[in-house]
């Protein structure tokens, strides 16, 4: 896709993406499910106009961008209990209650289970395709900005910081009683069932949306302008990098928090070394700063919005028609917990690129696409 040109209709929706945990650290990823066939639903109006936007001001902070976002409260559903289309209906409240039903609820923050969000657009933190926001909090912390363990955390709703996790990959109820460990193998597949059935279904729509904004603000032409200042302006500041998303990929790839591209670590980084962190923090200020300097996080945020707005009046009818599918749904699992405890296999199904996180600590992916 070549920018956002005016009244452009892409083809019908045919399928959903999904973001998945997998493994030391907890990256969000994508994975593109198969189309549907040919008979599926024709999906949501897709028709945008590319904004002009000019130099906008910056924004205080990535959470107060988004926190005044129209997709913001979808694409955090599921995820936080302060959403305000379903409170409380979270991922979390239903992996608690499954544990208590089964007579291990105080274990519930022990046992890791699936979960997948919309967090390009749900989450905020201070790094991302938009720059850095926050001279004083680069200065501060860099690009471990709120973390409380690897990698950088969430600050928008429902975000929360990296999990470590209790146990290895392969076996994520170890450290747990027997008892404990039957009730936690058992939630993890619950939960990991209704997860599966949710993005196919009631979010669906909001999983498609979700692309569709982030793939229109990445392509506009303002913001690949703006990127390219950011970029020219890192240059005089003896760092080469064609965008920001590379850049903050780099400097915790070199600290140690993130693995090398196509490559997984099968237990949780270390700290970084006096020497590392000095370096890191250097880099996030010249970010900060560049970001300042071309605006780009004050044109990203003014671009979002711009896209985010078309395409919830365009869509509002099918994402409350999600939403409300998804409340139903929520509260009908509540209901059938006791049965699924009596007939859901205790062994948590691991095949494939699903593993175990960490309870409540969904870690946000700093590139929406």
């Amino acid at each position: 896709m070549n920018g956002s040109p005016p009244g452009r209709a892409r083809p019908a929706w045919k399928g959903t993406t999904m973001r998945i945990r997998t493994g030391w650290p907890l990256l969000i990823c994508c994975a593109v499910l198969a189309a549907c066939t040919a008979s599926g639903p024709k999906g949501p109006a897709a028709t945008v106009t590319a904004p002009a936007v000019g130099r906008p001001p910056a924004p205080a902070s990535v959470a107060a961008a988004m926190g005044s976002e129209a997709f913001t409260a979808y694409a955090a559903l599921g995820a936080a209990d302060n959403d305000g289309l379903a409170p409380g209906d979270t991922y979390d409240a239903l992996h608690t209650a499954c544990m208590t039903d089964a007579g291990y609820g105080q274990y519930a923050e022990q046992a890791p289970y699936p979960v997948r969000t919309n967090s390009g657009l749900g989450f905020a933190q201070a790094f991302g395709p938009w720059g850095y926001v926050g001279t004083a909090l680069a200065a501060q912390e860099g690009f471990l900005a709120g973390s409380e363990g690897p990698g950088p955390a969430g600050g928008g709703p429902g975000g929360g910081g990296p999990g470590t996790g209790p146990a290895q990959p392969g076996s994520p109820f170890g450290t747990l009683p027997a008892g404990a460990q039957a009730a936690a193998g058992k939630c993890f597949n619950i939960l990991e069932n209704f997860n599966n059935a949710q993005f196919a279904h009631s979010m669906a729509i909001i999983e498609t949306l979700n692309n569709y904004i982030s793939t229109d603000v990445i392509q506009d032409g303002e913001f690949k302008k703006a990127t390219r200042a950011w970029s020219a302006c890192m240059a005089k500041e003896g760092f080469s990098s064609p965008d920001p998303s590379s850049f903050w990929q780099q400097a915790l790839t070199a600290l140690g928090q993130l693995p090398p591209p196509g490559q997984n670590t099968s237990g949780p980084p270390g700290p970084p070394t006096e020497a590392q962190n000095k370096q890191q923090i250097a880099m996030a200020v010249a970010d900060a700063n560049c970001t300042l300097s071309s605006d780009l996080a004050g044109v990203y945020f003014a671009v979002q919005a711009n896209y985010e707005q078309q395409f919830v009046s365009a869509n509002k009818q099918a994402l409350d028609a999600g939403v409300r599918e998804y409340k139903a749904a929520f509260a009908k699992e509540l209901k059938a917990l006791p049965t699924l405890l009596q007939t859901t296999s205790a062994t948590p199904n691991l095949i494939g690129p699903l593993r175990p996180g960490h309870h409540g600590t969904a870690k946000p992916s700093p590139s929406p696409s």
